[in-house]
């Protein structure tokens, strides 16, 4: 075998340590048989890998059949219905199954992998290419070619390759290894594109290691230093580099170091991060603090945008220079004060002032020429903050050189036509404050610069320093601009509800999925398996479909195929051919295929159930003559007089109707009921009817308390929601201490019942009969705790099935039309969840709750808020302006949810003014003042710091809101704001809203 072959044999088994240990033994000879074979084996090596691939997927297939082939004997040798055997292997595709703990899936089969690479190391054949070519080819320039050939890219490039590159290259001579680690470093290139996980460059991590093991400087390449900086270090592993010394003084001379290393924030310190890690390296002393300190400065003097200088920025106030260190680098720190960006700017100002309030010695003695020049030229910027910072230290200057007022004049004149208000006022007040101070030249430049000022701060300077007064206008009163409301629409009108009344209609509304034709085919079913059932059979015998064989069946669908199957062929079980059940197996009841609580939705567990009790009813032959729950409108009501009606159907035929129809009809009834009804149900014989007669007479269910609460988790990431219990806490009870991002809060729908408490009856159980209870105590007793169902808080999570959760979410407002805050309730868990039409709470059924009866609270205001805060599409509008027309809009609790996410940065002002000036085009003033007077609370809250120019606006149309609906009454908040010291536009705002609203 000859050495080519040799190594290539060793390249096949995509082992790059052997090649590597293989080719550092070579002479000079093999390598150059290696090298000359090398490129024409590229093709070659690839083919080799996708054959091995190939062959593993047809043998995987192979293993898999055979595997369940296995799986379905060992099933049946245990009676296993065939059924189930098909479910149990079709959920885990193949890869397991636990049959008594003795069942091993492919996954952990070792033997299987053994001789093939998995899919997922499909370029296994790239490393021991690049070993065998660094370790072989002649020249250093060679190498740098070979490692960075495109034949060789591939996704999530590790730090693999370097040791065995190293060993290749091991017995080269030292200054060829030298020579080829300053090549690759000029290679390097930061990739702006990258998949998640791949290297700034491919061969970064081979490069340091070079130059590190060589000690070769490193060449002037600002990629190099880039890439270096945008591998996230930790204090250890910067410790230990050997590369530190070299390349640190560069972080602050290379370009691109700034815009890389944006991202890092001082506050919370990331475990990896160039922060941290420096920090703690100069407080231990292994790099330069001085140097820390001076690279930053001097990187501050070459300029930049403020994202290319924010990490130094950091940095900088993270070393906390003291006032020796500040007082040597004081005239660099004045240089910057004009010219620098805003945050650099700051930092430099905040520290000479700190330093210039200090007792004065010779260490921190500020040359007056130099802050004169600094403060003059700070003085034309801007950033009005800043500003105001500047003039505050200039006051303290000229209390100590009154003699430099002239000097400073033009500045002060030129800062007297800042655009911000607060910016003149504040120099105004300086003028005023200094007046003597100025001579006849300096008092002449104030004159003259006095007229372009508003009159009363122009007036306030004439008094200082002489001039003509300007007559002062009275306010204007804001104009009232024309108004013409639009026509809020109404809801629709409720319409009568359709019911079949032929075989032939019945069968056309089979399968259907809209809620209202699901439930016709109900009502119509019933009526005529009892009316009609020969007419029925015929007239369904062609849409008779096999139920699903195996799993929960989730839809009406499913169960409406069963039902339909039974009544066409009773008795026979229709599953999936070739699954057929062994003959000592017995059939399942329907009961076990009701999916559990956890796995739907509650409002949809009952709609599956009424559909369970149906079939079972069929088949044991009990099947009621009507079905009381069958709507009368449109809406989901069933008319009173209507149900009292068919109960007294039933109480003639001697039948008591199914309890979750009975659950299911007491929730449609209306909020009201004439007395006439409640008088012709007060003589209702059986419990069906008592209990009916009993709930006409207090007005039907009393409506249970819906409060919504945040509960949060600070540093969760993205997804945290499918976990089952995270950490955290409600955020009423206490704020976070820090800033919480939008996916770090939850919403918690609390339901509380007002006289029902759960209790169920588990379909099937005699306890009670053989205790002597009625089948119509029974049935009753079955709906109440039905009807409490939907009465439990909804979980915070849908993790369990929530495949399924939602999938019936437009039977909702139909199943509890007098309630709607209680399907608004259950509809939180759901609001981010998404069908194939889109969002779950969104579009119709937003329309459909606005449409429905109820009172309407914190749930109902959070569905429209987070809506309303994606995008204002014509469904959400509509939803709003239907609950506008009938008064019933949520306006209080709406705006203190707006504030709320305004405040916490997930909703942006501009927006919500959008969501108000909506409103207000339709004419409501009122509910818009309510948002907007709940909204502000959590709207000031921002304005901490620099409040936003978009608050300045909002508070402006607050105003004008206030004004058409001559709204009173103290907002606290306001108040507050608008007894601080200063003239901000956010503080003059506040002030005329708190006038306003106190006015008599």
């Amino acid at each position: 075998m000859t050495v080519w072959e040799e190594v290539r044999d060793l390249i096949g088994t995509g082992d790059a340590f052997k090649v590597a240990t293989r080719v550092a033994a070579l002479d000079d000879a093999g390598r150059r048989k290696v090298a000359r074979e090398l490129p024409g084996h590229i093709q070659g090596a690839r083919r080799e890998v996708e054959r091995r691939l190939r062959e593993y997927g047809e043998e995987y297939n192979r293993f898999r059949l055979a595997r369940g082939e296995a799986y379905k004997r060992f099933a049946r040798e245990r009676g296993v219905p065939e059924h189930e055997i098909h479910h149990r292997w079709a959920e885990t595709l193949g890869w397991g199954g636990d049959m008594e703990g003795t069942w091993e899936g492919p996954k952990n089969n070792r033997e299987y992998h053994r001789a093939f690479p998995p899919p997922f190391d499909g370029d296994a054949w790239i490393d021991p290419m690049l070993v065998a070519g660094a370790g072989t080819l002649p020249g250093a320039a060679a190498v740098v070619a070979w490692l960075n050939r495109r034949d060789f890219e591939c996704r999530g490039r590790s730090d693999d390759l370097v040791e065995p590159v190293l060993q290749a290259v091991a017995a080269r001579p030292a200054g060829w290894q030298a020579d080829l680690a300053v090549r690759l470093a000029l290679r390097v290139r930061v990739r702006r594109e990258r998949w998640e996980g791949d290297p700034r460059d491919r061969n970064l991590p081979l490069t340091l290691a070079l130059l590190g093991r060589t000690g070769v400087t490193p060449p002037e390449h600002d990629p190099l230093v880039v890439a270096w900086a945008g591998t996230p270090p930790t204090t250890e592993r910067l410790r230990e580099d050997p590369l530190l010394d070299v390349l640190l003084p560069r972080l602050f001379q290379a370009q691109g170091v700034g815009r890389e290393l944006r991202e890092e924030r001082a506050d919370p310190l990331a475990a990896k991060s160039w922060l941290g890690a420096l920090r703690t390296l100069a407080a231990e002393g292994r790099v330069s603090r001085e140097a820390l300190l001076e690279g930053c400065v001097g990187r501050f003097l070459r300029g930049g945008g403020a994202t290319d200088l924010r990490f130094f920025a950091r940095l900088h106030e993270l070393l906390e220079p003291s006032p020796a260190e500040v007082a040597s680098r004081a005239g660099d720190y004045l240089r910057l004060l004009p010219v620098a960006p805003g945050p650099v700017a700051e930092l430099s100002l905040r520290h000479l002032r700190h330093l210039d309030s200090l007792p004065r010695d010779n260490a921190n003695d500020l040359d007056p020429d130099d802050v004169s020049e600094a403060l003059s030229g700070l003085l034309f910027r801007a950033e009005s903050g800043l500003v105001r910072s500047g003039l505050a230290w200039l006051d303290r200057f000229l209390r100590r050189e009154p003699e430099r007022a002239d000097e400073l004049s033009p500045a002060l004149a030129l800062a007297l036509g800042h655009e911000a208000p607060a910016v003149q006022e504040r120099v105004v007040r300086l003028l005023v404050g200094h007046a003597a101070a100025f001579g006849p030249l300096g008092a002449e430049t104030v004159r003259d610069a006095a007229g372009r000022l508003p009159a009363d701060l122009s007036n306030r300077l004439v008094g200082a320093f002489g001039g003509d007064l300007q007559e002062e206008p009275e306010p204007e009163p804001e104009p009232e601009e024309p108004f013409v409301p639009d026509t809020l629409p109404a809801p629709p009108p409720a319409t009568a509800f359709p019911v079949p009344r032929t075989p032939q209609q019945v069968a056309a509304l089979f399968g259907k999925k809209d809620w209202a034709e699901a439930e016709g085919f109900l009502g119509g079913f019933v009526r005529l398996a009892a009316g009609d059932p020969d007419g029925l059979r015929d007239a369904l015998a062609a849409h008779s479909e096999r139920p699903p064989a195996h799993g929960s069946w989730t839809s009406p669908e499913c169960w409406g195929a069963a039902i339909v199957a039974e009544f066409v062929d009773p008795g026979a079980e229709h599953l999936e051919t070739g699954f057929g059940l062994p003959a000592d197996v017995r059939p399942e009841s329907p009961w076990t295929r009701l999916p559990g609580r956890d796995e739907v939705c509650a409002p949809e567990w009952l709609v599956l159930r009424r559909h369970a009790e149906i079939l079972v009813a069929l088949k044991e032959g009990v099947l009621p003559p009507l079905l009381l729950a069958t709507p009368t409108l449109s809406t989901g009501h069933l008319d009173p007089v209507e149900l009292v009606a068919r109960i007294e159907e039933l109480e003639r035929a001697g039948v008591e109707p199914l309890p979750a129809d009975l659950a299911q009809a007491l929730l449609r009834l209306p909020r009201t009921t004439d007395s006439g009804t409640v008088t012709r149900a007060a003589v209702l014989t059986s419990a069906a009817g008592r209990e009916t007669a009993r709930r006409l007479a207090g007005s039907g269910l009393p409506d249970p308390v819906v409060t919504v609460r945040r509960f949060c988790s600070p540093g969760a990431e993205p997804g945290w929601m499918l976990a089952e219990d995270p950490a955290g806490h409600w955020l009423d009870e206490r704020e976070p201490k820090e800033a919480l991002q939008a996916w770090q809060t939850l919403a918690v729908a609390s339901i509380m019942p007002s006289d029902i408490t759960p209790g169920d009856i588990t379909p099937g159980d005699r306890a009670d009969e053989e205790a002597g209870t009625s089948a119509g105590e029974r049935t009753v007793r079955a709906a109440t705790s039905l009807i409490a169902e939907l009465l439990v808080s909804p979980p915070r999570f849908l993790e369990k099935g929530r495949g399924h959760h939602g999938k019936l979410i437009g039977w909702w407002p139909g199943v509890m039309p007098s309630h709607r805050e209680v399907i608004a309730a259950h509809m939180v868990p759901l609001r981010f969840r998404s069908d194939w039409t889109g969002g779950l709470v969104d579009g119709p059924r937003l329309t459909d709750l606005a449409c429905a009866q109820g009172p309407v609270g914190q749930a109902t205001a959070l569905l429209l808020v987070e809506r309303l805060a994606l995008s204002m599409s014509v469904y959400r509008r509509r939803a709003v302006r239907y609950l506008l027309a009938t008064g019933d809009l949520p306006a209080a609790q709406m705006g203190t949810e707006f504030g709320e996410r305004v405040r916490r940065s997930w909703l942006s002002i501009s927006t919500f003014r959008t969501i108000m000036e909506d409103a207000v085009c339709v004419g409501t003033h009122r509910e818009a003042w309510a948002m907007i007077a709940a909204a502000l609370p959590g709207l000031l809250a921002v304005s901490g710091g620099r409040p936003p120019r978009e608050l300045v606006d909002f508070l402006a149309f607050a105003r004008q809101v206030a004004r058409r609906v001559k709204a009173t009454g103290e907002i606290p908040e306001v108040t507050a704001v608008a007894g601080r010291k200063g003239s901000t536009q956010v503080i003059r705002e506040c002030r005329g809203l708190r006038d306003l609203l106190s006015a008599p």
